[in-house]
């Protein structure tokens, strides 16, 4: 399985409020979307303090943290 498998379900049940059964179908999906609205919402609503929090959360070295997570994720999901 890759590691988006389940996401278009999990979405959906995000959608109706079943947050526990969207984190059974795809566990990376929710910390990912409240990392990437976190990103967006502060970009809005901080834009002075933005280019210090892209920085340090957002930066190239973060986006190869999260491709490492989820190549972590994909062994040992297809592992189980």
């Amino acid at each position: 399985m890759c590691p988006g498998c389940g996401s278009q379900r999990a979405v959906h049940q995000l959608l109706h409020g079943h947050f526990s059964h969207a984190f059974q179908l795809n566990v990376l999906l929710i910390p990912g979307l409240i990392y990437a609205i976190a990103g967006y919402g502060l970009a809005f609503f901080q834009p002075a303090a933005w280019p210090s929090i892209r920085q340090r959360w957002y930066s190239v070295k973060a986006a190869w943290i999260s491709l490492a997570i989820i190549l972590v994720f994909w062994v040992v999901r297809n592992m189980i």
